[in-house]
């Protein structure tokens, strides 16, 4: 039990570090923008301003699912909300590092794999109920 709570509030302390500042490595904000206007998840015209509102909107929302998502032993925070009917996918590593963010196409079926353990919502996460 003390491993969960020990990952919860590493989770919790990864997303209100990125509620202050969406942190990127270098070179790799533009990179996702431009995937995200390939994949059609947003518009031609999005600026980085507007991929990086569409995160906030996501780490803001009490009704959002987060998992820890696993990659050789690695935990990713990962929070999941529903913007404008869809799936919105946010990733990012415990020191709040973004990973991605992007739209996902099946979330019953994607978020079902067993890299992702479900650890409840944003609002419960930040209100100790876990």
């Amino acid at each position: 039990m003390n491993h969960m709570h020990n990952l919860h509030s590493r989770v919790r302390e990864a997303v209100d570090s990125l509620r202050l500042q969406i942190n990127w490595r270098p070179g790799s904000a533009v990179r996702h923008l431009l995937k995200r206007k390939v994949r059609g998840h947003l518009p031609g015209n999005a600026t980085l301003q507007d991929y990086e509102r569409i995160i906030r909107t996501v780490l803001e929302d009490a009704e959002a699912e987060v998992y820890a998502y696993w990659f050789q032993d690695t935990p990713y925070a990962t929070v999941v909300a529903v913007i404008e009917e869809r799936h919105w996918l946010v990733m990012f590593d415990l020191a709040g590092w973004m990973e991605s963010a992007f739209v996902v196409e099946q979330p019953e079926q994607y978020l079902n794999r067993p890299a992702f353990q479900p650890l409840g919502l944003l609002g419960d996460l930040h209100n100790d109920k876990l």
